[in-house]
């Protein structure tokens, strides 16, 4: 019968002999070969979690190269506004915004007057749930747009509002009146959507007298006028402007002015190099975490007989020349002079150097922001082409380091980026020791099964010497006790 376990073959019942522990030690000798890989594949395994955090201090400094590749960054304007006889905030009368192309500027703004949108009231009801009794037509209209609302004796108040609401100026295509209906403290208010004088409401026609018995039109007018129908002025540099709307944009290229109150301003059209400074900031402190990173691993020892995991990464990386070489390129990218048009060659010009200290060997990044200011304000667009210029090709640097992208090369597929390149043949590695100790573990296994089989069939020889020994002793005594 055979066992489930070999090894239970094994007994040494006969022999006195430990088999089981004597193939265990066999064995265990046997595996201190792969030991070697084992301790080759942590290494590979350490290596590439290392590979992975340069990646990610990389990706890290990529992040902050977006805006720096713009030339809105340097260019952003900004408005400054000063109240003029008055110690109101400036914002209560005008705000601006301002784009990248708006031309550095000071211009004197007195509003006048806001455009609003015209409402109009109707009289008062009693109860809103109560029908009007009103029969027939009206038409009305708000700008180009008109349309016909037709009232039944059943609408009340609060039913001729949603009708007016959902009037449409098309039947095929529907498109809104423009009129926002509404009921206020028993009264149908009217308000068209849009603001100016453009965008009246008129009343084309009301034959059926419904308007009239409401008492919003009477006599060619409007019985109650809340607000009438009024265009914004302005006056900016003295020259009178009038605007249906309180947001205008057509009036100076780059500039949007919103309208908030009556009141006098002047307002300077400035370089907002804030966000510029607060980019080249961000990205100076991931440059040097990224630096830092590389010059600690580049240069540390590593532990004699480590017994964490964090000791045994320490010099795993020392010298490695991807790393040596990633900081080189990062300097010169940093140094080196950049072919533009502009006045400006080198970031050193504009506050961007490399730290003086031990001779710059550290590589790690000084921004002197007093300096770039200098430059925006001698000539921002220079400043823009040369970090636009500078940025793209780090942007470009860096994603040929830590991308992972599959590329074809001829009838082959690689990977774009250094480092995932890198991994990907420490992983390929892994596999070969992988496999290469699977079939040492069969090679092992079919080994130990030998053993086991030798060992038991000594022992069963071992076994059937006994029996047969102790046969002959049995014949021995008897043929004694014959004799005797």
């Amino acid at each position: 019968m055979t066992m489930s376990n070999p090894l239970f073959q094994v007994t040494g019942l006969v022999s006195g002999i430990d088999w089981g522990t004597m193939i265990d030690k066999i064995m265990e000798r046997e595996r201190k070969i792969a030991d070697v890989w084992t301790s080759e594949k942590e290494k590979l395994e350490f290596r590439i979690d290392l590979y992975n955090e340069f990646s990610a201090n990389f990706k890290t400094l990529r992040s902050t190269l977006t805006p720096l590749k713009l030339s809105s960054t340097y260019l952003a304007k900004t408005a400054e506004i000063a109240n003029i006889g008055s110690s109101l905030d400036p914002s209560s009368v005008l705000s601006i915004t301002a784009m990248a192309d708006a031309e550095i500027a000071r211009y004197d703004i007195e509003v006048e007057q806001l455009a609003q949108a015209h409402s109009v009231a109707s009289k008062k009801v009693d109860d809103l749930s109560a029908a009007l009794g009103l029969t027939g037509n009206f038409t009305i209209k708000v700008g180009a747009n008109e349309a016909k609302i037709k009232v039944i004796e059943s609408d009340t108040l609060s039913s001729l509002a949603e009708k007016i609401n959902s009037a449409t100026i098309e039947e095929e295509l529907p498109l809104p009146l423009g009129i926002t209906a509404r009921i206020l403290d028993n009264k149908l208010i009217l308000t068209s959507n849009d603001t100016g004088e453009s965008n009246a409401i008129t009343v084309v026609n009301d034959d059926d007298d419904i308007l009239s018995d409401l008492e919003i039109w009477s006599g060619g007018n409007f019985s109650h006028e809340i607000k009438a129908a009024q265009d914004a002025l302005l006056k900016i540099d003295g020259l009178e402007v009038q605007r249906s709307g309180n947001e205008i944009s057509d009036l100076v290229e780059g500039l949007t002015f919103k309208l908030n109150g009556v009141g006098h301003v002047v307002t300077d059209i400035v370089l907002d190099a804030e966000k510029a400074v607060n980019a080249i900031n961000d990205f100076v402190e991931a440059y040097n975490a990224a630096i830092d990173w590389i010059n600690i691993r580049v240069s540390e020892k590593p532990i004699e007989d480590p017994t964490e995991d964090y000791q045994k990464r320490i010099g795993m990386l020392r010298g490695d020349p991807l790393l040596w070489q990633t900081k080189s390129r990062m300097r010169a990218l940093i140094s080196d002079p950049i072919a533009t048009d502009g006045a400006f060659k080198m970031l050193s010009q504009i506050g961007i150097t490399t730290e003086a200290a031990d001779y710059g060997k550290s590589g790690k990044l000084i921004f002197d922001a007093d300096k770039f200011m200098d430059a925006m304000i001698a000539n921002s667009e220079d400043v823009a082409s040369l970090m636009t210029t500078v940025m793209a090709k780090f942007d470009n640097f860096i994603g040929n380091t830590v991308d992972n992208v599959p590329i074809v090369v001829g009838s082959t597929t690689a990977t774009k980026g250094r480092v995932a390149s890198e991994i990907n043949h420490l992983n390929n590695r892994i596999t070969t020791i992988d496999k290469r100790i699977a079939d040492f573990e069969q090679r092992l296994a079919i080994k130990e099964k030998g053993l086991i089989e030798q060992y038991t069939q000594m022992e069963t020889v071992l076994a059937q010497l006994t029996q047969q020994a102790n046969w002959l002793a049995g014949i021995v005594t008897q043929l004694s006790a014959v004799s005797g």
